[in-house]
């Protein structure tokens, strides 16, 4: 009986300390939030939105930020469109075209899973390096293709997961109806479906 005790109570300590751990990040998170907000946001106008730089990106010089926020959006959309674009299909022909078991499968998966694990920042370092190294100036089109390649891993791995949910004896029912590979991705894509 004094060991249920025990354990209750380490429980309750180990409950206790991860609130408050949580209650520390939370309140860190907010009250950085709310420093750059009420020293920004005086500084803050509709032009300064609006408009593109005149004279520089400094305080105190004429112009907005308008090509930063119209760049974060075209890169940030372009790079979903064409990471997703990329990244279904190789998870589709991984789960459905290739053997489980295959040397391509588990060399693939490797692969995947260590793109998976490089950090951001190396990402761009490789990239700056090499648009150097080549003579091309940072553009938006040399963000766009880093960013893919950056999130290319993360589609494969969310859409991976997502075709292990539906049940496998559902693949091997529609290719022994003689379906082909194909439509079988085309049944799997749509029970994959949340909305299914």
């Amino acid at each position: 009986m004094a060991n249920v005790k025990t354990r209750l109570f380490k429980e309750q300590v180990a409950k206790t300390l991860m609130r408050l751990s949580g209650m520390a990040v939370t309140g860190s998170l907010f009250f950085i939030l709310g420093t750059i907000l009420y020293k920004g946001l005086p500084y803050i106008s509709w032009d300064m939105i609006t408009q593109v730089p005149k004279g520089g990106f400094y305080i105190g010089k004429e112009g907005g930020i308008l090509n930063a926020i119209l760049g974060s959006l075209y890169l940030a959309g372009a790079a979903t469109l064409l990471s997703t674009l990329i990244g279904i299909p190789i998870a589709i022909y991984l789960n459905i075209y290739v053997r489980s078991g295959s040397k391509l499968a588990q060399l693939s998966k490797l692969l995947f899973d260590v793109l998976f694990g490089i950090p951001s920042i190396v990402y761009g370092a490789v990239a700056f390096s090499l648009m150097v190294w080549l003579g091309i100036r940072a553009s938006l089109l040399g963000g766009i293709i880093t960013i893919t390649l950056l999130t290319i891993p993360i589609v494969v791995r969310t859409v991976d997961e997502l075709i292990k949910t539906i049940p496998g004896d559902l693949k091997h029912v529609t290719l022994s109806l003689g379906t082909t590979r194909w439509e079988v991705a085309k049944i799997l894509s749509a029970t994959s479906d949340p909305e299914y």
